[in-house]
């Protein structure tokens, strides 16, 4: 056959890959094209490869470039080799890690693509390759190691040190120590055998490390605040040792389906007007940071005092609020300061009331100034055989409690009677002219047949003691009782609208029912049971009727309070004249709560959320369905702004609630107040079935009902700013109230997040052993001997 040109070429077939073999490599496997030649043509193997001189090919085949890809068995081959799929790259292990310094520009540091043996062979066989190779799989030297060693003891070593001290910090802070006993702690503890070096070891490092903590505590703070989707802020002010203006901002927000408390800041004040307390408030949330700068829009409603500089609807510090935040805003008057207005209301409108107080506190002012007073009451309790107790005061302090432990320690038996015979000997005896006028006074009390009626305390001469007024002590220890649990229940952190709304009609039924009938197995009944008792054994001895109260003789009503009936008596008017006069006033303090008064939206707002007291739903399920809808309408359209800016739909806020009245009719109507709410805001799957009502209910617990919290903050101030620390700083206050109030226990506290920190601030590198170093005066005395 004739040779042509055309002989010494072959035509090579290109397979189509197979699918499967292309979608389903790895990173590593090959996807190869298949290149063979056509029916009775030889394969090329390389382009650079001579054709076989006797292979004939057609005449009209072409050439075509063959396709190199990545095989899988040349990881196995070479170990430094990588390969990604993702790029379609190779690159090596080694030279990438050593980068191009020392790789130089090779193009396995950034990738390859040149997918052939031979490139990897020239690659691996290159001095730059060999010299990072031996770079990265060289051993660390020993010397290099052991300092690495010795440096991460050390560092553990110290932050060892620094746990101990911050432990003593917090347990001054907690404790409300002066920051000068840090440094005797530590001497302590070292005394204890705890190998703790001295650096760190004064009054100024302790005061640095209690400023962490309080930062530490305060970030998780701010964490909260951030992630709450409603809130409401308590204020109150207040005037410390150093006569500076201060408020304290609180917050309260849900954790966990529970209503909780937490400080926001202790700022001092410029000026204690509205616009200097609300430029304060301010500050506090923006000492939180910029992940609360937001603060405004979740706020719903504002606790405080009834101080016309907070609540006052011109110029307080609501109005602020209200211009720059919304109308939607609620002003919530604290209701343990309202309980406490009631109450000395009725102290006014009551004359007998008003003299119970003045003969408490007239007692209380004799053994409080004088201990040769309280050591001869002691003496006379001694020969009585009776444990005196010191009288408790009335005036002059915040909550009614302490009116109720007053009226109990002055009728405790044989105190009484202690308490009258001192008096006797005070008033005849006293050189002091101001201790025998307040025992004059005093034994009028004991003396006086009607006191009540007359205005004056010289009028004792026909009687020395009075039946009537021994009743009414106890009477109002009974009417006390109620109260002062009343009183208590408002002063809780986890308090809620409506559990506070049933305590209160509670306390006003029992109040009422006081008229009819003493209380049962009270002071006022166990008084007229012993008095009838008298009154039987004395008809039965035929002895002639002389009725006593702890070996004192009483006069007056006490044959008519002896009887069985007792409605005719002094005391059953003055009883009702009491009880009517503390409803009245309960009621015109409490009016917005208990649906008497509609003045505002705001005020309408507070009672429309009674819908969710579940306790007053009705039994039947079709007037069930149809409670609180128009209140629920209302609460929707006042509370829109916030609602809208959380996503809530009110259309199916309604058919939800409908749903949830159902839910809690059916399986939950045994539950608290605090324990329902929890299960229906955290559990699955009522959290989500309920979502958009819920959020109503939400607003609802956060709302601030006692601002008791602002007064316990302001308490601690007072004992931590005494006199002897009057210098101390708003932020360090704010700090030692934060950690001793709001910190965990000493057992619970954990120092670490503190420590690390401590260590991570600072203008230069923390030396916590500084002070173990040798000195100068040292290191030449070893540089001198021998």
């Amino acid at each position: 056959m004739k040779r042509t040109i055309d002989s010494f070429f072959v035509k090579t077939v290109r397979l189509r890959p197979d699918p499967e073999q292309s979608t389903g490599g790895s990173d590593t496997e090959p996807s190869t094209s298949q290149v063979v030649s056509s029916p009775g043509l030889e394969t090329a193997s390389s382009d650079n490869e001579p054709r076989a001189m006797d292979s004939e090919a057609e005449p009209t085949e072409i050439k075509k470039g063959k396709i190199y890809t990545f095989r899988r068995e040349w990881l196995d081959q070479f170990p430094w080799l990588r390969y990604s799929k993702a790029d379609s790259m190779m690159h090596c292990t080694y030279c990438k890690e050593c980068g191009k310094t020392m790789a130089g520009n090779t193009a396995f540091v950034t990738g390859c693509n040149t997918f052939r043996i031979e490139t990897l062979k020239k690659h691996n066989a290159s001095a730059k390759h060999t010299t990072c190779r031996d770079k990265c799989t060289a051993q660390v030297p020993p010397l290099p190691a052991a300092f690495q060693r010795q440096a991460a003891a050390n560092a553990s070593s110290d932050e060892a040190g620094m746990i101990i001290k911050f432990n003593v910090a917090y347990h001054i802070a907690k404790e409300e120590l002066p920051f000068t006993k840090f440094k005797a702690e530590i001497i302590l503890q070292r005394k204890n055998g705890v190998n703790v070096n001295p650096t760190y070891s004064n009054d100024v490092a302790c005061a640095q490390f209690i400023g962490v903590i309080g930062d530490t505590f305060k970030k998780k703070t701010s964490v909260e605040i951030a992630n709450c989707a409603y809130m409401a802020f308590l204020i109150d002010g207040d005037t410390d040792v150093s006569t500076k203006e201060c408020v304290i901002v609180y917050g309260r927000i849900l954790q966990r389906g529970r209503p909780v408390n937490m400080l926001i800041g202790h700022i001092e004040v410029e000026h204690a007007h509205a616009q200097g307390i609300y430029a304060a408030s301010k500050k506090a949330f923006a000492a939180l940071g910029d992940q609360c700068s937001n603060w405004l829009e979740k706020v719903i409603a504002l606790g405080a005092d009834g101080a016309a500089v907070n609540l006052g609807r011109k110029g307080g510090v609501i109005a602020l609020l209200q211009q720059e935040a919304g109308d939607h805003i609620v002003p919530f008057h604290c209701m343990p300061h309202r309980l406490e207005l009631a109450i000395l209301s009725v102290q006014r409108d009551n004359p007998m009331m008003a003299q119970l107080y003045d003969l408490l506190h007239l007692i209380w002012k004799t053994y409080h100034f004088s201990p040769k007073s309280m050591r001869e009451l002691r003496v006379i309790g001694a020969d009585l055989g009776v444990n005196v107790l010191m009288p408790s005061g009335v005036k002059g302090t915040r909550w009614l409690p302490h009116v109720s432990r007053a009226l109990e320690t002055f009728l405790k038996p044989g105190q009484f009677t202690a308490v009258y015979y001192h008096m006797d000997h005070l008033a005849g005896s006293s050189a002091n002219a101001d201790i025998a006028g307040r025992a004059t006074k005093a034994s009028a009390f004991f003396h006086n047949i009607m006191p009540f009626i007359r205005a004056t305390y010289t009028i004792v001469k026909k009687s020395i003691e009075d039946a009537t007024f021994v009743a009414f002590c106890h009477f109002i220890t009974d009417v006390f009782s109620g109260i002062s649990k009343f009183s208590l229940l408002l002063q809780r952190n986890d308090i809620i609208l409506p559990q506070a709304v049933c305590s209160l009609e509670k306390l006003l039924l029992t109040t009422e029912a006081m008229v009819a009938r003493p209380k049962p197995d009270g002071r006022l009944s166990e008084f007229l049971a012993d008095m009838r008792l008298q009154r039987r054994q004395q008809q039965e001895e035929g002895d002639t009727a002389i009725y006593k109260f702890q070996t004192i003789t009483l006069k007056g009503e006490a044959s008519k309070l002896a009887g069985d009936d007792v409605a005719a008596t002094k005391l059953t008017k003055v009883m009702d004249a009491t009880i009517k006069s503390t409803v009245k006033h309960l009621n015109a303090r409490f009016n917005s709560l208990l649906g008497n008064a509609s003045e505002s939206d705001t005020t309408k707002a507070v009672k429309c959320f009674n819908i969710f007291n579940h306790d007053s739903w009705p039994e039947n399920q079709q007037d069930l369905v149809d409670h609180g809808a128009d209140d629920l309408g209302f609460l929707l359209d006042h509370f829109s702004t916030v609602l809208r800016r959380n996503g809530v739909n009110t259309e199916l806020a309604k058919e939800e609630f409908v749903s949830l009245k159902l839910l809690i009719a059916r399986m939950f109507k045994d539950k608290t107040y605090l324990s329902l709410w929890e299960l229906m805001l955290t559990r699955e799957p009522y959290c989500s079935e309920h979502k958009n009502i819920l959020h109503l209910v939400h607003i609802m617990l956060v709302l601030p009902v006692s601002a008791a919290v602002c007064e316990r903050g302001f308490s601690t101030q007072k004992r931590i700013k005494s006199d002897t620390r009057a210098s101390l700083h708003s932020d360090t206050v704010e700090d030692l109230i934060r950690i001793s109030v709001e910190g965990p226990s000493l057992e619970d506290f954990d120092a670490r997040e503190s420590v690390a920190s401590w260590f991570s601030q600072g203008q230069r590198t923390r030396r916590p052993n500084y002070r173990t170093w040798p000195s100068e005066v040292h290191v030449a005395a070893m540089q001198d001997g021998p």
